[in-house]
């Protein structure tokens, strides 16, 4: 694995072991999905580093995810459904004015663990891949 992918691994587990932290908390359950939002969002552009793809400076993880090389992507199989749940989180779990991050409105702590897992699932793959 090259360094510079390192760093963007390293930085998607911290976030992810922030989450589940958080996840204790069910008042932080926003920091909860903003924080798995940003695992899955930097282990994406951890891929793209590895196989020297630019990096956007986008948050969409199904724009990210479009840019994967075709042999990753079919080897994930990643939900297209689970990347447009968590493409909800980001801003709305940051602003008050969006405040909501669901249609449902403020996040329960079912539908943190929800995405927590999601993000977890997604970092387990994309690490097997990029490690092994």
């Amino acid at each position: 694995m090259k360094e510079s992918t390192i760093s963007w691994v390293e930085f998607a587990k911290r976030d992810l072991q922030g989450a589940k932290e958080l996840l204790k908390n069910e008042y932080l359950a926003n920091l909860v999905m903003f924080h798995s939002q940003q695992c899955v969002e930097k282990i994406f552009k951890a891929v793209l580093e590895e196989h020297s793809i630019s990096i956007p400076k986008v948050h969409s993880l199904k724009k990210i995810y479009n840019l994967f090389p075709d042999e990753i992507a079919k080897k994930l199989h990643i939900e297209q459904h689970e990347l447009e749940i968590i493409d909800q989180v980001y801003i709305d779990s940051r602003y008050p004015a969006d405040f909501g991050l669901l249609p449902s409105g403020i996040p329960t702590q079912k539908e943190a663990e929800q995405i927590y897992n999601i993000a977890t699932s997604i970092n387990g793959h994309i690490l097997k891949l990029i490690e092994g």
